[in-house]
């Protein structure tokens, strides 16, 4: 039993009893921990401003046998705008979702973290709509999460005209396309090579057409439900352009 420290974001929440919830923080250096706040409901509690969904705060716990607590929660940023826009509360509440999915537990996991508070700080400030930003977070989770390394041929390695095969969701050349496979717009290609290859920070300085966002959200949702296995509720309300 002890005091420890974390920094981190709070992307679930569940409400415990009357007062209390349980929390899921995705924690720098740490990965995912699992909290209870006693009392955070509380509309007096100090821990109810640092214990909400999306809230970015450094947490004192008391780690007990076998549990957690927050016992202190020093909010640093809220994005108290994502609550205000429909489109950017959608993309947010997802994104935290896939965040806890793609995330084993007992994990470090310090570069979901790092691109998930550049994207809600992105998105926030309105700088770039709401599902690029969504696009932009799968592309790169699935990167460092070694589930898409190329934009490339998956059978010979080159970047030639490509397709994608919807029922194996495999990015495929002209020679080595399946039957049903369809071809990939160079918008589509282009956008997430940016994606891929750029530095982090210039990741969301790019737009792209509605058109191409539509199919870029396609192929990403296609890809997460067949290599992921995810096919998540929170997805589907992201969808529309």
């Amino acid at each position: 039993m002890g005091v420890n420290q974390i920094r981190g974001i709070v992307i679930q929440e569940q409400p415990q009893g009357e007062n209390n919830k349980y929390l899921v923080v995705l924690a720098k250096g740490v990965g995912k921990v699992r909290l209870c706040a006693k009392g955070a409901k509380k509309t007096k509690s100090p821990l109810l401003a640092g214990t909400q969904l999306f809230c970015y705060a450094d947490f004192t716990l008391f780690e007990g046998r076998g549990f957690a607590s927050v016992t202190q929660a020093d909010l640093i940023e809220s994005f108290y705008e994502l609550r205000t826009d429909m489109d950017m509360l959608s993309q947010a509440v997802y994104l935290a979702e896939l965040a806890d999915r793609i995330c084993p537990d007992h994990m470090e996991h310090d570069a979901v973290l790092r691109y998930f508070l550049l994207g809600l700080q992105k998105m926030a400030k309105g700088d770039i709509s709401a599902q690029l930003v969504g696009r932009i977070l799968e592309i790169k989770w699935l990167q460092v999460t070694g589930f898409l390394a190329s934009v490339e041929c998956m059978e010979c390695q080159k970047g030639e005209r490509l397709f994608f095969a919807e029922q194996e969701a495999l990015f495929l050349c002209e020679r080595h396309r399946t039957t049903g496979a369809k071809p990939l717009s160079a918008g589509v290609v282009q956008a997430m090579q940016y994606v891929l290859y750029e530095t982090e920070k210039k990741i969301f300085s790019f737009s792209i057409s509605d058109a191409v966002l539509q199919e870029l959200d396609h192929v990403l949702r296609r890809y997460i439900q067949v290599h992921l296995g995810l096919d998540l509720k929170s997805r589907r309300f992201t969808a529309d352009i």
